[in-house]
């Protein structure tokens, strides 16, 4: 495959779909240098591994699965990782600007799913990416079917998560 494609074609690929490192770097740390190293992991083996790439499934897909598995990987191997706390809140946000709000909402959504187990983030990730139960299924190695269930749940964690942050917030 490296034969077939040059540095460029890679570094292209990498620019082109680097919103999907960036997302999981977020989901599976909690510091900035956490982020940067496992992004320089996840992008070390892309290019590992894509040699073996075979065209038989989409691109990003491809780079799901290698992506995600790293992230797992990574995790396994700081012997499982402490979740993560939440971060504190400042007590009191005033004249929060409508772009400042939807950041902080985002980092908050990011938070919750930190607490998720590494199977859930992994489905959370791929279904806010806009990927089927199908495709979801295929990159984990789970049936559509699991991948319904673990989606339902999931769901369900992040409401009680996000809800006991903003009872928490109002309570302040």
């Amino acid at each position: 495959m490296k034969g077939d494609f040059c540095k460029e074609d890679f570094v292209t690929l990498i620019n082109r779909h680097e919103n999907v490192i960036h997302k999981i770097c977020n989901i599976y740390t909690d510091t900035s240098p956490d982020r940067e190293d496992l992004k320089q992991e996840i992008i070390f083996q892309l290019w590992k591994s894509f040699a073996s790439f075979r065209k038989e499934a989409k691109i990003q897909t491809w780079m799901y699965k290698v992506a995600l598995n790293t992230a797992l990987i990574g995790l396994r191997r700081k012997n499982r990782i402490k979740q993560t706390e939440l971060l504190e809140i400042h007590s009191e946000i005033e004249d929060v600007d409508e772009e400042k709000e939807i950041e902080w909402k985002i980092n908050e959504l990011y938070r919750a799913i930190q607490q998720l187990n590494q199977v859930e983030k992994a489905v959370i990730f791929l279904y806010l990416e806009k990927c089927s139960y199908w495709e979801i299924a295929d990159i984990i190695g789970l049936t559509d079917k699991n991948v319904s269930v673990i989606l339902v749940r999931s769901k369900e964690k992040l409401r009680t998560i996000l809800g006991q942050t903003k009872k928490a917030d109002d309570g302040k």
